[in-house]
């Protein structure tokens, strides 16, 4: 609560007046054959999964609004983003049967944004959906499944989402005031930060597209380009087996407790696929099954988070484990075939044969 109370003393003013972004209610949608129209293949849309369903959001609305409010079963959920950190997280917002409103507030903490409920005045952390002024402070919102991707990937995976249409008004919908997500040379991958961050950390770009989640108690932060460039990664996070893998379907990092037996099992990427290297069973890397193998019809559990540029996400989070990082298995433990037999599988190494992450870093 210390650190809370603290946190209303760091805003930075930006010269955004309360009510100059404003957010939506309950938006028009559109078919995705209707807003495949004007949206081009590459775009980057936002994808929430709510309880009725996946609900398309292009990011060039979200740019303009920041926060879209919507009501499904009589029960809140706020769909929110960030521009100056490229942070996405999406909350249920009911709280205790108040159905929570949200507005961008115009304050920054760290380079994010601030929110303000209509209901209690109270202020939030965009990023960590944590109240820390207000009568609600110290109160939190449980995330939902949100996936940042592109209009082509989202209309190919979910071809009956209704697509958040584009808002009333006369903003310049087409135009970004921050640059360009498909052009190089803006400030979604320039090195420069607008306003001033308290904690600094070189691992990655500044502005590295980070999945970032809670699992455990322990906070996590997962580079999606590496990720996607090696297929899949195994990692543990303190004595937590895990595996973030690409899913070329709806081109996004996915994050499963790969724990299947008494002992971690070891994945590879192979054509689009996952691998288990003990039973060479063939898994859907979108759904965490397996489709082919001994193991067929086994699962393996999937967790979720939002996004965030690596900046943003440590100067809030610190403490937070990284992949890449120490936790990441080896490449020498991930051969596909034993040492002198390309016949046989390893089996997958016990956990004490991991680098295990300290409590703290």
């Amino acid at each position: 609560m210390q650190e809370l109370a603290s946190i209303t003393g760091k805003l930075v003013e930006t010269g955004v007046a309360y009510g100059a972004i404003p957010s939506l209610y309950r938006p028009r949608y559109d078919r995705v054959m209707d807003a495949d129209l004007n949206t081009s293949a590459e775009e980057v849309v936002f994808v929430v999964m709510l309880p009725n369903g996946p609900h398309i959001y292009p990011q060039r609305f979200m740019v303009w609004h920041q926060v879209v409010n919507e009501l499904v079963d009589d029960v809140a959920y706020a769909i929110t983003y960030c521009p100056t950190t490229g942070t996405l997280m999406a909350y249920n917002a009911s709280m205790e049967g108040l159905n929570l409103i949200f507005d961008s507030e115009g304050r920054l903490y760290d380079g994010n944004s601030v929110l303000i409920d209509r209901n209690s005045g109270s202020l939030w952390l965009q990023e960590t959906g944590m109240a820390f002024e207000g009568p609600l402070m110290g109160r939190g919102m449980p995330t939902v499944p949100v996936f940042w991707t592109t209009w082509g990937a989202a209309r190919s995976v979910y071809p009956n989402a209704p697509v958040m249409g584009k808002p009333a008004g006369t903003r310049p919908y087409g135009r970004d005031p921050y640059g360009n997500y498909q052009r190089k040379g803006t400030y979604y991958d320039n090195d420069r930060l607008i306003y001033p961050v308290q904690h600094m950390d070189k691992r990655f770009p500044r502005k590295a597209h980070m999945l970032c989640l809670e699992y455990e108690g322990y906070l996590l932060a997962i580079d999606v380009a590496y990720v996607k460039k090696k297929g899949a990664v195994n990692f543990f996070v303190g004595p937590n087996a895990l595996l973030a893998a690409h899913d070329p379907k709806l081109d996004v990092v996915r994050v499963f407790n790969r724990q299947i037996w008494a002992e971690p099992f070891l994945f590879i990427s192979r054509y689009g696929k996952l691998m288990d290297l003990r039973t060479r069973s063939v898994w859907d890397p979108s759904t965490g099954n397996a489709i082919e193998g001994n193991m067929k019809g086994a699962s393996m559990p999937e967790y979720f988070g939002g996004y965030s540029m690596w900046f943003a996400w440590y100067s809030i989070n610190p403490e937070t484990f990284t992949v890449p990082g120490p936790g990441v298995v080896p490449e020498n433990l991930l051969s596909p075939n034993a040492p002198g037999n390309d016949s046989l599988a390893p089996a997958a190494p016990a956990t004490s044969d991991i680098p295990n992450i300290p409590a703290t870093q």
